[in-house]
């Protein structure tokens, strides 16, 4: 998915999404944005070797939280696209199975599944009977008093 939506300008979503979306929050809007970071890191590792373990180790933990919360809102904000509440009970659907599955590949699966059942549903199968179609006219409805 990374491969294929990265040339149409989507977000990565992997491991490292959390930190892009952080440093997209805090203006990296190019791909040149993150140069400083890992030449910074580069230079770190190579001027205190083994001993920046111990540094790190003393780095504020409640820092790296507030930086958590704003790449989680910041990836969060693909929800603004939803217009419906049926494509929100999908979107929270196969987050819930996700995170109880701990295996995101299933919850895609089944949200992509409860979203073709509801589509189909939707669907005017007059022909074969087995659902009803959903779009009665309001013209029809005064027609039958």
């Amino acid at each position: 998915m990374n491969l294929v939506g990265c040339w149409f300008g989507a977000m990565p979503v992997c491991h490292g999404a959390g930190g892009l979306a952080g440093q997209y929050r805090f203006g990296g809007r190019s791909g040149l944005s993150v140069v400083p970071l890992g030449l910074g890191k580069l230079v770190l590792g190579l001027v205190f070797g083994n001993s920046f373990v111990r540094i790190l180790n003393q780095f504020p933990v409640g820092i790296l939280g507030v930086l958590s919360l704003f790449a989680g809102i910041e990836l969060a904000m693909a929800s603004r696209d939803i217009n419906t509440k049926e494509e929100s009970f999908v979107m929270l659907f196969c987050a819930a199975v996700s995170l109880t599955a701990a295996n995101a590949p299933f919850g895609f699966c089944c949200g992509n599944v409860l979203s073709l059942l509801l589509k189909l549903r939707r669907m005017e199968c007059s022909g074969f009977g087995f659902w009803r179609s959903e779009s009665k006219s309001s013209a029809d409805d005064e027609n039958v008093i």
